[in-house]
């Protein structure tokens, strides 16, 4: 017994040698940032408890998988069989069934042994072509796909797991000089198609890389299975039609843009889970002028532009697209937090390069080669450059907390729906401002909106209307009735933190509403969701549609913002404004803003500001020389 127990310490004490040894190898050879492939000579030195624990860390929730693959049962066959690194590597799918694996694990274990058989040169992978025409010269057996102890169900019957196992999990965000060569990873499983799709392309033997007919796949029963929807994009590469014949630039860049679309957007739909869809995309159709100051393509998480793409005709220089890329980003943390880098990809006709705009040195960087759309092995290798990409996206989305700020965020170039007829857009250095037909016959009057922007254009801190040069300018009515207002600046929500911030922010609001009053407007709708902060600290007083002249009979009532005097038949006066200012303040105890220590000055003033309804004469110069205010620098 006691012998026993000291061999049994023995062997333990070796394990855990062995493991401290192979925890070394992992962290210098399998650095999953530093991934497509590493040197044979190495792998063929591998033990069995090596190439064992390399296996875990491939195919095992707690290495690169989302799944547990390499379960004990496995890894006691290749103990059985004394397996090593020399041996896996030559090793065929008759070897596994011999072995007594089936299933899912035979996908992946011969995408392994392909991809250790790769090389890296000169910043780029590529395929073992020698060993794939030997995979498709042998006449091997069909795949049996068994339930592999992942679930009691066929996997094809559980939409979403297939596309985890064609993922890999990102521990951390690389960064952005890591970039490149990760996306040279290649996949960890091939992927079933229907073999009438390879029927064209037999001689290159690379595609087999990334494919593998689906008619080698069997159910445990003998059924042919089902494809699954990450196949979809694998077959539109190999079936999609080539384009460049055509002599009509026009006509071949759009014919590109359905295969950019097929490759990049099709792919990321299909990674997606169905039960949460946090990857955002949308192509932008040139319908107006304001329209070309877009990316061509666009992909969001959290609300965060974090894919952009330029598409050019061939005959357009590709200096062009670098400059359309820096012109159409505008980084600023109320668009894109603190996010680490973009993805941004130019495509000139067939070609298309992928780039990551580092937002520190603001330039773009070249991250990937050239991908020539007319070239099937080529599209193939675009998809695993998109998966590799989600895998990317999703490490940013799981990390995303060290990447929010304090303040809030709007997103770039996506419209958002208000009250259903008002949408905002911001497109970088401005807004858009839709208001539709509806909206403009039921609430507001055009002519009022044109005179209000106009004769307010003068005033500090207040939202102005502009062209798409820039320029001073008023509302745009288009012939359907909806109303367009580019408007500039651009600020974002910030609450006042302390006393001394309440004041700045209610001194702007009045200095504001005074100069308005002055030239006889009313803005009616002062509310915190109208009270922006821009990025040099000012005050923005936003909304100008609901404005009025001084004195007009009211039409409309905003009951729960304005005085009880303000109804509809009556006159609104300019006193109303102010009173509005008296409610910013008393909201405050509602928020986490509220200030139990303040003085007695901001009561009074507050106090003050609320009865100013009941006083006609009762102005904004008038509240400005208060002496609350007047302590502003003490």
């Amino acid at each position: 017994m006691t012998r026993n127990n000291n061999n049994k310490r023995n062997l333990n004490k070796k394990l855990l040698e062995n493991n401290k040894s192979i925890s070394r190898v992992k962290h210098e050879y399998w650095n999953i940032l530093n991934f497509p492939t590493i040197d044979l000579d190495i792998i063929k030195k591998w033990d069995v408890q090596k190439l064992i624990y390399h296996l875990k860390v491939m195919f095992s929730v707690e290495g690169y998988c989302r799944k547990d693959l390499f379960n004990k049962e496995s890894e006691y066959k290749f103990r059985l069989k004394q397996i090593d690194g020399k041996t896996f590597l030559k090793m065929t799918r008759n070897d596994f069934f011999k072995m007594g694996i089936s299933g899912l694990l035979i996908l992946h274990l011969e995408a392994e042994i392909l991809r250790l058989h790769g090389y890296y040169n000169n910043e780029n992978y590529y395929e073992p072509e020698e060993l794939l025409l030997k995979f498709n010269d042998l006449e091997q057996k069909p795949y049996l796909l068994r339930n592999n102890n992942i679930s009691k169900e066929n996997f094809f019957n559980k939409m979403d797991l297939f596309q985890q196992l064609i993922t890999r999990k990102l521990s951390k965000v690389p960064s952005i000089y890591e970039l490149k060569r990760f996306l040279l990873t290649p996949l960890p499983i091939r992927v079933l198609v229907p073999s009438f799709c390879l029927l064209n392309n037999q001689e290159n033997s690379n595609i087999y890389s990334y494919v593998t007919p689906q008619e080698q796949c069997f159910r445990e029963f003998g059924n042919i299975i089902p494809s699954s929807s990450i196949s979809l994009p694998f077959i539109n590469a190999l079936t999609y039609p080539y384009t460049s014949n055509s002599s009509c630039q026009e006509n071949n860049l759009i014919c590109y843009n359905l295969i950019i679309d097929a490759l990049i957007q099709g792919t990321l739909s299909c990674l997606q889970s169905q039960k949460s869809q946090w990857i955002y995309m949308a192509r932008n159709f040139i319908q107006s002028k304001e329209d070309l100051l877009r990316p061509d393509w666009m992909c969001w998480i959290n609300d965060h532009l974090i894919i952009h793409g330029i598409e050019l005709p061939e005959n357009v220089e590709l200096n062009v697209g670098i400059q359309n890329i820096i012109d159409k980003t505008h980084w600023k943390d109320i668009y894109y937090s603190n996010l680490p880098f973009k993805f941004v990809y130019i495509s000139k006709g067939p070609i298309l390069r992928w780039y990551v705009f580092d937002p520190l040195r603001y330039k773009i960087i070249l991250i990937s080669q050239d991908f020539d759309l007319d070239r099937i092995l080529d599209r193939l290798r675009m998809i695993r450059t998109v998966i590799n990409i989600y895998n990317v996206l999703d490490s940013i989305r799981r990390n995303w907390v060290q990447f929010k700020i304090n303040k809030s965020t709007h997103p770039l170039y996506l419209t958002i729906n208000r009250d259903g007829g008002t949408s905002i857009e911001f497109m970088g250095n401005f807004v858009k401002k839709s208001l539709s037909t509806q909206k403009m016959k039921e609430t507001f009057n055009y002519d009022t909106i044109r005179k209000i922007y106009l004769e307010t254009s003068h005033i500090k801190n207040l939202v102005h209307c502009i062209d798409l040069e820039g320029n001073l300018s008023y509302p745009i009515l288009t012939k359907d009735g909806s109303c367009k207002i580019f408007l500039h600046p651009v600020g974002y929500y910030y609450y006042p933190k302390n006393e001394l911030e309440v004041k700045s922010m209610i001194k702007t609001i009045l200095q504001v509403l005074k100069e308005m009053h002055q030239v006889n407007w009313t803005h009616r709708d002062i509310y915190w969701g109208n009270i922006l902060r821009q990025d040099n600290g000012d005050w923005l007083i936003i909304d100008l549609e609901l404005g009025g002249p001084v004195n007009e009979i009211l039409q409309f009532s905003l009951w729960n913002r304005w005085p009880e005097q303000a109804v509809i038949g009556k006159p609104y006066l300019a006193c109303y404004d102010i009173y509005q200012v008296g409610t910013l303040m008393d909201e405050l105890k509602g928020t986490d803003q509220y200030f139990n220590n303040y003085s007695k000055s901001f009561i009074q003033f507050k106090n003050l500001l609320l009865e100013s309804a009941k006083d006609n004469n009762f102005t904004a110069e008038m509240a400005l020389r208060h002496e609350w205010l007047s302590e502003m620098n003490e």
